[in-house]
């Protein structure tokens, strides 16, 4: 059974507001079912998502300064996504088609370097844990 691209786009949005919902009512800090960082887990060292759940958790509950403390990077990022993901379904939903991305390489090299400064800097306690 072949899904039309205007399904898929419903099932991934269902998916999205259930992994809200259950973000929402079981707390990472409090729930154990959610995945580890297996960077973490190897190296002892914060990767750039690490702190990603949490703060997604405390974004839903509009707890904004909690959330940059506990990963600013998600913080600052997950509007955007959530705008792209939202234009993306619009886009499908009205125009029958998923929009392009191009990025100039100066651009994605960008977005690289402040992942790994960000990852660096955490690591050596200048942004928050």
């Amino acid at each position: 059974m072949k899904l039309s691209r205007q399904a898929r786009a419903n099932t991934v949005m269902a998916l999205f507001f259930l992994g809200c919902g259950i973000l929402y009512s079981f707390p990472p800090q409090d729930y154990h079912f959610y995945p580890l960082c297996p960077f973490y887990a190897v190296t002892h060292l914060l990767c750039p998502g690490c702190g990603g759940t949490r703060a997604l958790y405390q974004l839903l509950h509009l707890h904004f300064s909690e959330a940059l403390r506990l990963n600013a990077l998600v913080t600052v990022a997950a509007p955007v996504v959530l705008a792209w993901f939202f234009y993306w379904y619009y886009s499908v939903m009205r125009y029958d088609r998923s929009p392009r991305v191009r990025l100039p390489r100066l651009e994605v090299a960008g977005l690289y370097a402040t992942v790994v400064l960000f990852a660096i800097s955490r690591n050596l306690g200048l942004v928050g844990a």
